[in-house]
């Protein structure tokens, strides 16, 4: 095993109308989600990227618990937006819900033993499971409902963008916390409808039904989301590509060979290898391209290397990830205490729901307060 800080060489089409950005001259950057016209441009803007990896997104929630730990930082703190693919989602959904990764950590691990029962990958089971899920999908509901509650999208205390996929219009579909006045819908949604969608990775669940739409796993074109956050930040909120930087967190990236007979293709061939290797090539693909945007220096992979055929999707024993997660932070705590903590995201207000009608409720009473002194 060995700790692998990436290289590349191993969406919805964002709004422009009205981006803008506000900067803190003393490094608390600050942004405006209305894109004022006096709006200054920020000096820092920070990424938190998570990839999709079914169970193995445990590895990613642990990665985040031990930097906490080791460096008494707060990650929620240091990041202006997360985004999160499949399971990285619900780990993002989790941190806007306002949960430590420790408290992840906890209750991810419980839900992979309950979403993942090894009695549902007995031989027995796969005629029946031709036509049908491998998994189900009220188990992963019941799971996420302990983890997120009933909070909606519009009540993350960060800015979130969720990939998913349409396959009634057959086209990307992003789940977007309201960081900007033009997103006044998703808001209202359960976090536990946007994790469902998130993550309902074919074969393994049925599609979601969220908000009239048919929705199936974001990993299956964007399973890194580094590039789709980099969008949503330099066309929705304005930030300069210069001011970007991004740490992508990867879920345990396994040496795999490529016999030739896969070259002859195939379904009994490839059958087994198609998934783990289309998500490989997306993460790479993702990372290939943010590193060209915003350059190799401002742009930080941190994964597990580890032997080919120990973890799949739906399984992947809590001890050893707890182990590679231990090995992975040991080298990215000074990478992060390097380029990332010393950034303090301003506090989040959103542009429409109910949290933003709250602020403004607040500030005019605040000014009425000082006005009748």
């Amino acid at each position: 095993m060995g700790v692998n800080p990436a290289t590349s060489s191993q969406c919805e089409p964002a709004d422009r109308e009205s981006p803008g950005g506000v900067g803190d001259p003393n490094g608390q950057d600050d942004l405006d989600p209305g894109g004022g016209s006096d709006a200054r441009t920020p000096d820092r803007f920070q990424i938190l990227a998570l990839d999709g990896g079914g169970a193995k997104a445990l590895f990613t929630a642990h990665v985040l618990a031990r930097l906490e730990q080791d460096l008494d930082v707060s990650i929620r703190d240091s990041f202006d937006l997360i985004a999160g693919t499949s399971a990285g989602g619900i780990v993002a959904l989790a941190l806007g819900a306002g949960l430590v990764p420790s408290a992840i950590v906890t209750h991810y691990r419980s839900l992979v033993g309950t979403v993942f029962p090894p009695s549902r990958r007995r031989w027995w089971r796969r005629p029946r499971q031709l036509t049908r899920p491998v998994y189900d999908a009220n188990a992963l509901r019941t799971a996420l409902v302990d983890v997120l509650g009933d909070k909606a999208l519009g009540d993350s205390t960060k800015r979130l963008v969720i990939p998913s996929w349409d396959v009634q219009k057959g086209g990307v579909h992003i789940f977007k916390t309201p960081h900007h006045p033009r997103l006044t819908r998703d808001w209202r949604l359960p976090m536990v409808d946007v994790a469902l969608a998130t993550s309902a990775a074919p074969l393994y669940f049925p599609a979601a039904r969220v908000d009239g739409h048919r929705l199936i796993d974001g990993g299956v074109w964007a399973n890194n989301p580094s590039v789709v956050a980099i969008a949503e930040a330099t066309s929705m909120l304005g930030i300069p590509l210069h001011a970007v930087r991004v740490l992508n967190v990867g879920t345990i990236d396994q040496l795999t060979t490529h016999p030739k007979r896969l070259d002859r293709g195939g379904v009994a061939n490839w059958a087994k290898p198609i998934a783990p290797l289309i998500l490989t090539a997306s993460s790479r693909g993702g990372q290939g391209i943010a590193e060209h945007l915003i350059g190799k220096e401002n742009y930080s992979r941190f994964d597990a290397l580890v032997p080919g055929g120990f973890y799949a999707l739906d399984s992947a024993d809590p001890d050893d990830v707890a182990g590679l997660a231990a090995s992975v932070s040991r080298d990215l705590s000074p990478i992060y205490s390097e380029r990332f903590s010393r950034h303090h995201a301003a506090t989040y207000t959103p542009a429409a729901g109910r949290r933003h009608t709250e602020s403004l409720t607040l500030r005019s009473s605040t000014e009425d307060s000082h006005a009748t002194r």
